[in-house]
């Protein structure tokens, strides 16, 4: 694929865009969200843009699945249009860092490896910065499926849609003014770099950025697969509200007010949602609940929370790059 053709229709070359696929080498999907991309590309493309893509694959090499799917994309790419960056170190923050830092063009859009990007999403997310200079950077809103993905066999694992899915998955129907950190694009000068062992670099970039620099475009969607098990689920928001104490910690540090990073409407969760979904609502407060105390007490004592993966948000079958 050669994405930094001009446009076969002779338009003007526009802003061009880096796409960066931030990779744990462990991780079984990659295969899947890079053709998801690759098509999103290809209309870039077509509109006069130049696109360029960056898969940074950190830490320990495992069955080295994810680097193969890298450097498969690479083969299938015009040259210098695709390149791959390795590091030994699991660490998202910094190899937002280090694609952040190789990244020449003015527009960066950021994917998660373990998602499928609608076709439309990356020009939309475009078309929404530019329509709003002073808008910094735009998300696609984060669908979470339950089957299988439209790329995927139509025989998907029903398991999925069990109850601590649809539980994980409420909080995805209400947009909170933050980064959806599973699809967004930056404009590149809006940061230069974060913090390394950042749990929440998303909610880091929220409150760097401040709510009204951030908009999340509802036509633009990128889908993932919650958790399915209690254990995924509690691990997951663990994860998070470490990362909300550390964004905290630093806010304090610098003496910057300790404003919360979403924008809560609670009237309208609460409208939107209806008696049977209560059940729902008290496993996804009663873990939060939990696993924000467990938080503030690991911190107190001086433990750190490590990033893990969530195995039941990945496929359960091998891809072929």
């Amino acid at each position: 694929m050669g994405t930094s053709a001009p446009s076969a229709s002779g338009a003007a070359v526009r802003d061009g865009v880096t796409v960066a696929v931030l990779c744990r080498a462990d991780e079984p999907a990659l295969a899947r969200t890079l053709r998801s991309l690759e098509d999103g590309a290809g209309r870039l493309v077509r509109d006069g843009r130049e696109v360029d893509f960056v898969i940074c694959v950190n830490g320990p090499a495992g069955s080295g699945a994810a680097l193969a799917a890298a450097q498969a994309m690479v083969a299938r790419c015009a040259p210098g249009t695709a390149r791959v960056l390795i590091d030994a170190r699991a660490d998202k923050a910094r190899a937002w860092n280090l694609v952040r830092a190789t990244c020449t063009k003015p527009l960066i859009a950021y994917c998660d490896a373990d998602v499928e990007v609608a076709p439309e999403a990356l020009a939309q997310l475009i078309a929404a910065l530019d329509a709003s200079p002073g808008v910094l950077l735009a998300s696609a809103r984060q669908v979470p499926e339950f089957g299988p993905f439209a790329s995927e066999p139509a025989t998907g694992d029903a398991r999925r849609a069990t109850l601590v899915a649809r539980a994980a998955a409420i909080p995805y129907r209400f947009d909170f003014q933050v980064v959806g950190g599973r699809l967004y694009v930056m404009r590149t000068s809006a940061v230069e770099r974060m913090p390394e062992g950042l749990l929440l670099e998303d909610g880091w970039l929220s409150a760097r950025l401040g709510n009204d620099a951030l908009r999340t475009v509802r036509e633009a969607e990128v889908r993932f697969h919650p958790p399915t098990t209690l254990a995924d689920y509690f691990r997951e928001r663990m994860r998070t509200e470490a990362g909300k104490l550390q964004i905290r910690d630093e806010r304090r540090a610098a003496g910057r007010a300790q404003e919360p990073i979403a924008r809560y409407r609670w009237r309208e969760m609460a409208s939107a949602l209806g008696p049977a979904e209560l059940p729902l609502v008290v496993v996804n407060l009663g873990v939060r609940l939990v696993a924000r105390a467990l938080a503030e007490l690991a911190a107190r004592r001086g433990r750190s929370i490590a990033w893990a993966p969530i195995a039941s948000s990945k496929p359960h079958s091998t891809e072929v790059p």
